[in-house]
């Protein structure tokens, strides 16, 4: 007879991990730091092309420029929604979404997370050969490789008792990200932040497997 096992480490690690935006201003060991960056390494990719980039932004000017481009990109998604008919509700969302991006600013660690520009997938060669007429799949591949390398940053960080969270909305305010951090060879994707919690949020709604599910 079939008998449910016993909840797993990796269960309790993965459901009481939340989106951390209050730090503690102690920042982790390096040993701690390399520690989450090899398990974000170890991430599966395309062909093991391993495309994606970690950048620590560690420079207080390089974090002031990054947050000055963010207060204007703020301003300048406010402008452009000023003739919509929804406007309130579209101001109401930037000015959310910029709350929940400048708290990164504070965090003890913030990385910039991206994937090489020169990375050539199947789909891509197959593009550039005339063999397919359009190339979705490529941005597809980076995408899930991103996610699956900050996967294993977040859960190996949660485990040593760091809290984390990644942000893309800062990617809106500011289209011209590697240009302020000095890249030239890497499409950023999204940041990530890092400490010792100083919050215990709640647990936020998750759907039901049969809700995400369907048999086909």
């Amino acid at each position: 007879m079939w008998t449910k096992p016993d909840r797993t480490f990796l269960e309790d690690l993965i459901s009481k991990r939340r989106s951390i935006r209050k730090y503690s201003p102690n920042k982790p060991p390096e040993e701690w730091i390399n520690i989450i960056l090899q398990c974000a390494a170890m991430a599966p990719s395309p062909s093991n092309s391993q495309p994606v980039r970690f950048f620590r932004i560690s420079s207080a000017e390089k974090r002031e420029n990054l947050y000055q481009a963010l207060a204007l990109g703020r301003q300048k998604l406010l402008k452009a929604v000023e003739p919509k008919v929804e406007k309130k509700k579209l101001k109401n969302w930037i000015n959310t979404y910029y709350r929940f991006s400048e708290f990164m600013f504070n965090a003890p660690l913030l990385f910039a997370v991206g994937t090489i520009i020169s990375y050539k997938s199947f789909s891509k060669k197959m593009f550039d050969e005339g063999v397919l007429t359009h190339n979705k799949k490529e941005e597809t591949n980076l995408d899930i490789t991103v996610g699956l390398a900050l996967k294993g940053f977040i859960l190996k960080g949660e485990e040593l008792g760091l809290g984390s969270c990644i942000l893309t909305g800062p990617i809106v305010f500011i289209p011209n990200v590697e240009e302020i951090l000095g890249i030239t060879d890497v499409r950023i994707k999204c940041f990530i932040t890092a400490g010792f919690p100083d919050e215990k949020p709640d647990m936020p709604p998750k759907k039901s497997i049969s809700e995400i599910v369907s048999e086909i």
